[in-house]
Parts: C-alpha cells; sequence; structure tokens
C-alpha cells in the first residue's frame, strides 16, 4: 500500500469513527462520549475520538489498564449500564479534574471475531436507556462493523495494488546485463521482498547430485547449505515433474528437501527452471504462514522463475544450451557461484548457531599424476575426486567448488568440529587407498587441505578465501595433512 493512500484512508477511517460518535451522543442527549480500542498486547487502551459539552473533561490518548475503570468491563460482550455512586464510586472517573456532574454511564462494546476491541462510553445526568436509544446504539455498531470491514478492504486493495507494482519493477529488473549467478542472486532478493517473514533456497545439480546452494540471506528456518535432495522430497517432485510443486506442512511432511530436515513448518512452493528444456535449478520458497501464498502470490513467484531463466538463456551460447550452467566440466561449482554461497553463509553464521568451515584441498602429488596419465583421464580423474568428496557422500552437507584445477574448494556444514575432521580424514584415506578410473586403472591420490571456521569476526570473504589458503600452505610445507584455523 502506498503512503499517501494509507495515509488518506485512514484519516478518512478515523473522521467517520468520530463523526459516528457525535450522532450517538446528539441521538442520546449524552453529555459526553469516547470511545476507547482495547489494546491487549500492550495492556493499554487506546483513544479513538471523544465528544463532550463539559468543560472540566480531559482524555488521555493512551491509559494502561489498571489504570482506568474500563479495565473490569474490557471483556464484556453485552452493554453495561452504571449508576455514579452505586455501582461506580466517582473517584474512579478520573477524566474529569473536578467532581463529574453525570449520573448514568452506559458502555457499549465493539466486537470482532468474537473478542471486544473497542468500548464506546456515554455519559449523562440521566438514564440511557429506553427502546429508541437501543436501536440507535444497534445502527452505531452495525455502522463500526461496515466502516471497518471497509477500511480492511480497502487497505488490503492497496496493498495488493502496491504488491503488483513491485512485481512488475521485480520483473523489469531481470533486463539488467547480469551474470547467470547474479541471476539467482536478484531472483531470491525479489522472493525475499514478496515474503519478508518468509525465504527462498536455491537447489542445483553439482557433484553429480542436486544439492542446496543459495539461500536468501533473512530466510527464516531454511534448510541447511549443501543439503542433497532426496526421492520424495518437493524439490525432487519438482525435478521429476518439471512443474512447480506446492504444499503445506503438516507434522513436518513433506520435506522440502530430505529427511534430515531440523524444521519444516508452513507452507513450500517449490519451482523448477527450465532452459530450453533442461531442468537447471528449483526455486524452493517458504513461509510459516501457509495464508501468505495466496494465488496472486504463488503465480508471481513462477513467473519470477520463468523470467529469470528466460535472462539467463539470452546469455547463453548456442553450444552451452545443454551443460549445467553452474559447474566446470568436473561438476565442483563455478568459483563466482561458491563465492556468493560463501558470503550468504558468512552473513547467516553472525547470526545463527550452524557450525560452518570454508577449505581448500590440494592434490599432493600431482606431479606424478600428470606424467602418467593423458589430458581426458585428468579430466576424469578429477571429476571422481569431485564426487568422491562431496559430503554428501559420507551423509554430511556441503558443497565443493573449483579454485583452481586440482585445488578444490567447499565449505562443510556440522554440528561439531569432529565431524568436520572425521569428513576430511576419511576422505584423504579413501583417495589414498587408490582411485578406480573404471576400467582397471587404480590411482592413489594424496590430498592436503587447510580451513577456516565462520565466525561473528566480521571478516569478508576475501579474508575467510586468504585464511583457508593460508592453512592449505601450512599443510602442504608440513607432514601434517590438515590444517584448521580457528
Amino acid at each position: 500500500m502506498t503512503t499517501n493512500s494509507e495515509d488518506k484512508a485512514l484519516r478518512e477511517f478515523k473522521l467517520i469513527m468520530s463523526d459516528l460518535l457525535q450522532l450517538l451522543v446528539k441521538a442520546s442527549s449524552a453529555k459526553t462520549g469516547y470511545m476507547y480500542w482495547v489494546n491487549r498486547s500492550r495492556r493499554q487502551f487506546v483513544l479513538e475520538s471523544s465528544h463532550t459539552e463539559m468543560q472540566n473533561v480531559m482524555f488521555k490518548d493512551r491509559i494502561e489498564f489498571e489504570d482506568f475503570f474500563l479495565d473490569q468491563y474490557k471483556d464484556s460482550k453485552r452493554d453495561v449500564t452504571l449508576i455514579v455512586g452505586e455501582s461506580i464510586d466517582s473517584a474512579r472517573l478520573r477524566h474529569y479534574y473536578e467532581k463529574p456532574e453525570v449520573k448514568f454511564i452506559r458502555l457499549i462494546p465493539f466486537q470482532n471475531n468474537g473478542e471486544t476491541v473497542a468500548l464506546t462510553v456515554l455519559e449523562s445526568d440521566r438514564k440511557l436507556n429506553g427502546i429508541d436509544l437501543d436501536d440507535v446504539i444497534k445502527s452505531y455498531n452495525r455502522a463500526h462493523i461496515n466502516v471497518l470491514n471497509t477500511y480492511l478492504k480497502l487497505t488490503d486493495m492497496f496493498e495488493d495494488q502496491a504488491r503488483w507494482e513491485g512485481y512488475d519493477r521485480s520483473l523489469d529488473s531481470f533486463n539488467k546485463n547480469l551474470t547467470h549467478v547474479q541471476v539467482l542472486d536478484h531472483l531470491l532478493n525479489e522472493v525475499q521482498r514478496l515474503l519478508p517473514s518468509g525465504g527462498g533456497s536455491v537447489v542445483l545439480r553439482g557433484m553429480e547430485t542436486w544439492v542446496s546452494v543459495l539461500r536468501s540471506e533473512n530466510s527464516y528456518n531454511s534448510p541447511s547449505l549443501g543439503l542433497m535432495v532426496e526421492e520424495r522430497s518437493m524439490a525432487f517432485d519438482a525435478l521429476q515433474k518439471g512443474e512447480p510443486v506446492f504444499s503445506m506442512h503438516f507434522n513436518q511432511n513433506p520435506k522440502r528437501i530430505s529427511t534430515s530436515e531440523s524444521e519444516t513448518e508452513g507452507a513450500t512452493l517449490a519451482v523448477p527452471m527450465l532452459i530450453n528444456g533442461r531442468r537447471q535449478s528449483v526455486l524452493l520458497v517458504y513461509d510459516k504462514n501457509p495464508l501468505v501464498f495466496t494465488e496472486s502470490v504463488k503465480h508471481q513467484i513462477k513467473n519470477l522463475v520463468r523470467v529469470a531463466g528466460l535472462s539467463i538463456r539470452a546469455k547463453m551460447s548456442k553450444k552451452h544450451i545443454s551443460d549445467d550452467l553452474f559447474t566446470t566440466e568436473y561438476g565442483n561449482f563455478k568459483p563466482d557461484l561458491w563465492k556468493l554461497s560463501l558470503e550468504k553463509q558468512a552473513e547467516r553464521t553472525k547470526e545463527s548457531s550452524e557450525h560452518v568451515w570454508f577449505g581448500l584441498m590440494g592434490v599432493e602429488n600431482l606431479s606424478e599424476i600428470r606424467s602418467q596419465y593423458r589430458l581426458d583421464d585428468l579430466v576424469k580423474l578429477q571429476r571422481i575426486i569431485v564426487k568422491a568428496i562431496n559430503p554428501s557422500r559420507l551423509g554430511y552437507n556441503g558443497i565443493v567448488g573449483f579454485n583452481s584445477d586440482y585445488v578444490y574448494s567447499y565449505i562443510f556444514v556440522g554440528m561439531s568440529e569432529d565431524h568436520h575432521k572425521q569428513w576430511l580424514k576419511t576422505n584423504i584415506l579413501d583417495l589414498k587407498n587408490k582411485i578406480d578410473m573404471g576400467d582397471g586403472r587404480k590411482v592413489t591420490v594424496s590430498i592436503n587441505a587447510g580451513s577456516t571456521k565462520l565466525g561473528n569476526d566480521g571478516r569478508e570473504v576475501d579474508e575467510i578465501i586468504n585464511d583457508a589458503k593460508q592453512s592449505l600452505n601450512v599443510a602442504m610445507n608440513s607432514e601434517r595433512e590438515i590444517s584448521i584455523r580457528d
């Protein structure tokens, strides 16, 4: 909803409420009338409007429940009549700064969804009852309901209009000269804007599996980075069907990506990105409140994915149409992608309890291997290495990227330092025990690893990468196979 439209609707709403109160006061011949909203979250009465012909009355804009006589009537469902000096002490009428001249008080509750949300009070020196007045009060209450509903519909309409205007701007923004990875990042940002209390994750193919690689920075309860897609998950269904899948989650099911997800609640929309018929990614959009996924919101998300795909397709050469766009020929993720993933993860780690490491693995006996194998064999060997060090192979979460030939970057997400070390040691041992090239030949690969743990230390991505490089140098130039910097 635009600011000007919102302000105008609110002003008109308040004017109507004030006019309704004034009409009621005149029709009842009351000396004073006022209306307070019941703000239960702050335990306050909040003044909406007032009208009086008396000189010794002053209303506060906000009053704590316990400081006002209306406190014991805030849950009333029916009108209440009070007699000053009998059913209520005049000293409790603190809005008078001299002795009140009224004798009778009538409280009129206003209910919404079965709860008393406001109280209108009439005060007079004569009785406030009678059939005619009862009819006037019924009309007053009906008018309240109609005005409130009209105001809510109007604000919803303006919000919806503003949402569509923002959506049009979102579509236009994909026309910029963005790289493939920047398109994905922009897509996540737009999704986060649509669902501020939810978030988004991007699943990509790499390391011969489908894994979650990117998450919006502020996403709530998002699946872990590097989580491998399992069968019967929403991401798997979207990939299999090649079309969007929407579901609400009951008893933590269905899972978005994997059975190892810690929390799955609310609802999720999984939208595959198809480029020339090839599945290049899946966008998972989720929110703990299923009601935010209106048909218009789902339509907007699907269209954003479609336009993002078209934006990527427009920058592709014909010879790369059938390639995986975000990985190298070895199957590990390209530098601009894993660096963006690292940047987003570093920001999240500052405010989360996740344990995350960034590291580099290098082949120590590279000269020996290069002297024994042809170029096509070396490409095949690197594909096997990438597949072997994929954290998912050993049941962990993480991704493997390309840093340079025979040097592999990784982001590892685990529960403890022991998990990280065990994963590294197992990989080093497995590769030492010889890789099977598939034709009877076996290759011994010696690996060194250096890493650093992400934390709330304010380091930039380049600093994190440099720390990992220094750790790898320590491992390469010493007898240690693994070097980890805290």
